[in-house]
């Protein structure tokens, strides 16, 4: 059965970059591909004001990452944070990554602010401390690709936190029942992450820019953690992966 996915497109990607790697909305399409073939796209450019006319006009929601912050004054935040209150009071299904993460704890009276311990970016492992039965496969820890300065520091009333490190405590948070935040970027090949690597260069530490190149030769849990917002937004999956 077809599943209507409202994608909210916060960004766009770099226009280096998108030459070679798509817009955002075909890196997602792509990289869901490999967890479902049940999805039926509907983007909505946040940027430009596009918002669904109604909650459910879909069957539930995923918002993009974005260069932007969700404290940040453009004349688009605001009217996202509403939506998201909206979707999160009909019990529809949302998921957000790295900015999407950030705007709906934001929403939902958490505080986002800049990460205390700098920039995060590479491939980083993250520490499982509570499970469900969408989470699946079963992991106890995970490695994704992130890219993000901003951290959501304060959670919001009712939130519950499943993955944790030193450097992000908040890193996935299940917000209300049909509600989860992913501070990561499963939806990212690593090509993509290096050239990040390389756009963000002259604002990163000294020692980050290579320390993060290395981790881009890891295995990680991108796959994983789709089938993860895949089984949490209700979509039907294929087959779970063993790891």
């Amino acid at each position: 059965m077809t599943y209507r996915l409202g994608f909210l497109l916060c960004d766009h990607a770099f226009e280096a970059l998108e030459p070679r790697y798509g817009d955002y909305p075909e890196m997602f399409a792509d990289a869901f591909s490999a967890v479902s073939d049940t999805i039926n796209w509907q983007v909505y450019d946040v940027t430009k004001g596009e918002l669904p006319a109604a909650v459910s006009a879909c069957d539930g929601y995923l918002i993009s990452g974005s260069r932007h912050g969700a404290g940040d004054a453009l004349a688009w935040i605001p009217p996202l944070k509403a939506f998201v209150q909206q979707v999160v009071a009909a019990d529809k299904p949302l998921a957000g990554l790295c900015f999407g993460h950030q705007i709906i704890g934001a929403a939902l009276g958490g505080l986002v602010r800049r990460a205390p311990a700098g920039w995060g970016i590479g491939v980083q492992t993250y520490e499982v401390l509570e499970t469900s039965p969408w989470m699946m496969p079963q992991l106890t820890a995970f490695k994704v690709p992130v890219c993000h300065q901003d951290q959501l520091l304060t959670l919001p009333a009712g939130a519950r936190r499943l993955a944790s490190s030193a450097h992000c405590p908040n890193f996935v948070v299940r917000f209300a029942p049909h509600a989860l935040g992913i501070q990561g970027h499963p939806e990212f090949p690593a090509a993509f992450v290096a050239e990040l690597i390389d756009t963000f260069e002259d604002e990163l530490p000294p020692g980050l820019p290579s320390r993060a190149r290395a981790s881009l030769g890891e295995a990680h849990h991108g796959l994983a953690l789709r089938h993860w917002i895949a089984r949490f937004l209700g979509i039907a999956t294929r087959d779970v992966p063993m790891s």
